[in-house]
């Protein structure tokens, strides 16, 4: 690899599936093309040699002072530091399981700093680039979201046998679930129509108890490549991605349409932004208001027209394919970075390494304290206890 390219440090709070479609996908396609070298560390394993290392950070979703402390401290050092968010992290609703953390005045002036400590700023979503833009004072670009998947095939013609009916979401979505969805899935059911049910990620209260209907469910999963692997394997005909009527959905990406695609099912969509921006009505989805009736009753329009679900498939195929497949996107990526390409920061001294390096179990012991902190008036001490050990964990031993 040559010395001259940049070298990007690409780090986040947790290698969630926003880490490697906004930083990790793309970057593994510009370092094939010789344009940069990257590596990925959890924000709270970053340390000054890293920071050395690399002439540009690239920092995605940053969540706690950790990250604000090291995007400060590489700017210091000479080195270019840009932001991602693919949410509205300064506007987190109360129905998220995130609220509490991300609600204290504190927390949102930290990610008020880090926005404009950044050197430039970045999102999949015109509307949130709007909003940063006021915020920084210049430009913040929109960059495409690529496939999860390096390869996927277009949807296959419909077969005679029963349709399955998935819903894939994360432990976030478990309110809105059940709150929603299951009336909707309750009604269709009643119907007397013949289709089976598979949630995956998300678990809903009505499983097993839909009795007409065969439900199945696979547990979430933290690890997005494993969960690629699971919808890799999924046979749905049918994908549900109802959505929270909340202005802080409108903020979001239509991830969605990309997971369903990569399934190759037609899916049905809540009639709210971004999905009225990308997706037509009846080609390449469904667009439904969130009412009880409405969903029932699309659902039962896909179940009883096969070809409808083939046809939105292929539709949302094509469309995914032609503007979210990984040589565009590598594209797009190197035409926002251009500025940043040619970059090289200045070299740091030996001594100053090894001053830095000295005190640097102190500094990242007082980040780790200050973030449990955090957690622990978000979530209460017992929550932290239980769960802490296991993260602090899994941040020290996975960084690949």
């Amino acid at each position: 690899m040559s010395a001259d390219i940049p070298r990007f440090l690409i780090t986040g709070a947790a290698r969630t599936s926003s880490v490697e479609l906004a930083a990790i996908i793309p970057f593994t396609e510009l370092q094939k093309r010789g344009l940069c070298q990257f590596r990925y560390l959890n924000e709270m394993a970053v340390t000054l040699r890293e920071i050395a290392w690399c002439d540009i950070m690239f920092c995605v979703r940053e969540l706690g002072r950790a990250g604000l402390y090291y995007a400060e401290t590489a700017k210091q050092l000479g080195r270019k530091v840009l932001g991602y968010w693919d949410d509205n992290l300064l506007a987190i609703p109360e129905y998220s399981l995130s609220y509490p953390y991300f609600s204290p005045t504190e927390v949102k002036k930290s990610l008020l700093k880090l926005v404009r400590t950044c050197d430039a700023f970045f999102t999949p979503n015109q509307k949130l680039a709007r909003e940063l833009a006021g915020i920084r004072g210049d430009e913040v670009k929109v960059l495409p979201v690529p496939l999860g998947m390096e390869s996927i095939s277009p949807p296959c013609p419909p077969g005679k046998g029963t349709p399955t009916v998935g819903y894939a979401g994360g432990i976030d979505h478990t309110k809105l679930v059940n709150s929603f969805l299951v009336p909707v899935l309750i009604a269709t059911a009643a119907a007397g129509l013949d289709f089976r049910l598979h949630f995956f990620g998300t678990k809903p209260n009505c499983v097993g108890e839909i009795r007409s209907v065969e439900t199945r469910y696979t547990a979430h999963t933290l690890d997005y490549r494993r969960y690629l692997a699971i919808a890799a394997n999924l046979r749905w005909d049918i994908g549900l991605a109802p959505q929270w009527q909340h202005e802080f959905t409108t903020y979001k990406f239509y991830n969605k349409l990309l997971e369903y695609t990569q399934i190759g099912c037609a899916g049905i969509y809540t009639r709210i932004e971004p999905y009225t921006l990308v997706i037509q009505d009846g080609i390449t989805g469904l667009l439904v208001p969130n009412e009880i009736n409405a969903w029932r009753d699309a659902i039962i329009r896909l179940i009883k027209d096969p070809e409808l679900r083939y046809k939105i498939a292929t539709n949302a195929y094509e469309f995914v394919m032609a503007n979210h497949n990984r040589r565009l996107v590598a594209e797009k990526y190197a035409e926002a970075l251009a500025p940043y390409l040619s970059y090289k920061a200045p070299k740091i001294s030996k001594s100053y390494l090894v001053s830095g390096v000295s005190a640097e179990p102190f500094s990242k012991a007082r980040s780790l304290w200050q973030l449990a902190l955090q957690y622990i008036r978000a979530y209460g001490f017992w929550y932290v206890l239980r769960r802490g050990p296991a993260y602090l964990m899994r941040t020290l031993l996975k960084q690949s």
